[in-house]
């Protein structure tokens, strides 16, 4: 039997309406009376989704599924909900009391409309996600898109990772690899001589500002780990590295999963016939099995990947529809600093993308952290517009 997911769904109600089959003769009837905050849930049985039809319907406000599901003529359907808050309590109390697996049902979507997200606690800082935190980019690499070279020198790294720290960076993300499209990769052990030094320098001057480590191999993590890195941020979501996926579930280390259909990154058509709930799913399933594997949720963030395996118009979807991932009920992470969409769309610089891409921080909602190499535009903005203080 397929998985159930309880989601914030598309804004655009047309479109997600004509995805579940609902009949299109009463399409353009009912767009206006379904706008505001709605639910999706998925892969229902048609039994499991009359049931909740008509406990929507008892309780005032109404719920949408394929025009097959009365008739019990399809094996599945996906369902939207349209309630206030105070509605989707009500549910959850109706839900309880229902067979198959509606319980269930009523568990998830009783998470979906909570919005807290449990903080996250590295050495004296806590992550409340009260308001957004900025993350500051260190390539020591000779080949990054926008800096290569620029701070492959340990002195020079360690400099401007101080520079972030001081422009407001609440955590510094350190590379050794450069995942920009056509990057060659680099062997762990050349990984690790690159960034191990610049960590330990880091933590001569600095020791509590947090510190997370973009690496997709176990080794780098490890020795990252070892002489004082806090996070570890995979860009291939924990795909390549079993014994790095393992590593960090075992030791409760926090990581980032990063949504990518490529690495080194890759622009790309995407494929998919909702590319946000795709990626959406992936990234559900993704954190299911690291809480399997027995990992705290306030130890695991979550990026869309923006610029990896999708195509502009995808990157732009995403932006556009981000909020739909906070029902994920983890923190989630953005980089889109000095991307090629942004770039490519506007025709700019990388100093234009810096300005591009902190006024784009201001407007996306749903995220908790921006990953940006330029902080203290980035805070900026932020301040001037009351996101933080």
């Amino acid at each position: 039997m397929k998985e159930i997911i309880v989601k914030y769904s598309n804004a655009d109600i047309k479109k997600e309406l004509e995805d579940i089959g609902f009949d299109r003769t009463y399409l353009l009837n009912v767009i206006n009376k379904y706008r505001g905050q709605q639910l999706k849930v998925t892969n229902l049985r048609p039994a499991e989704a009359n049931i909740i039809k008509q406990l929507c319907l008892s309780l005032g406000f109404d719920c949408a599924c394929s025009k097959n599901t009365i008739t019990c003529e399809c094996e599945y359907t996906d369902c939207l909900i349209f309630a206030s808050i105070d509605g989707y309590k009500k549910l959850y109390n109706k839900l309880l009391k229902q067979p198959f697996r509606l319980k269930s049902i009523a568990e998830e979507i009783k998470a979906a409309i909570d919005n807290k997200i449990e903080p996250l606690y590295i050495r004296k800082t806590i992550l409340d996600w009260k308001k957004p935190y900025i993350m500051g980019i260190l390539n020591v690499t000779p080949d990054s898109f926008s800096d290569g070279g620029m701070f492959f020198d340990t002195k020079k790294a360690v400099e401007h990772a101080i520079k972030l720290i001081d422009d407001g960076a609440d955590i510094i993300d350190i590379g050794g690899e450069s995942t920009r499209p056509d990057a060659i990769p680099v062997a762990s052990e050349e990984e690790v001589n690159r960034i191990v030094p610049v960590i330990k320098e880091i933590r001569k001057i600095n020791s509590e500002i947090p510190i997370s480590i973009d690496t997709r191999h176990y080794l780098t993590a490890k020795k990252a780990i070892d002489v004082g890195a806090d996070i570890i941020n995979d860009v291939s979501g924990f795909n390549i590295d079993n014994d790095l996926f393992d590593f960090v579930t075992k030791n409760n280390i926090p990581s980032i999963i990063m949504h990518s259909d490529s690495v080194p990154a890759k622009s790309c058509d995407f494929t998919s016939s909702d590319l946000v709930e795709s990626i959406y799913f992936s990234l559900y399933k993704k954190i299911n099995k690291m809480l399997e594997s027995g990992m705290k949720k306030s130890n695991i963030i979550a990026d869309t990947g923006i610029g990896f395996g999708k195509s502009k118009e995808t990157c732009f979807e995403i932006l556009r529809r981000h909020e739909e991932f906070t029902s994920l009920k983890v923190a989630m992470l953005i980089g889109i600093s000095r991307k090629s969409f942004i770039k490519k769309e506007f025709n700019i610089n990388n100093d234009e993308a810096d300005i591009t891409t902190a006024l784009y921080s201001t407007k996306i909602k749903g995220v908790n952290i921006h990953r940006v190499h330029n902080v203290k535009l980035t805070k900026k903005y932020l301040y001037y517009t009351n996101i933080i203080s």
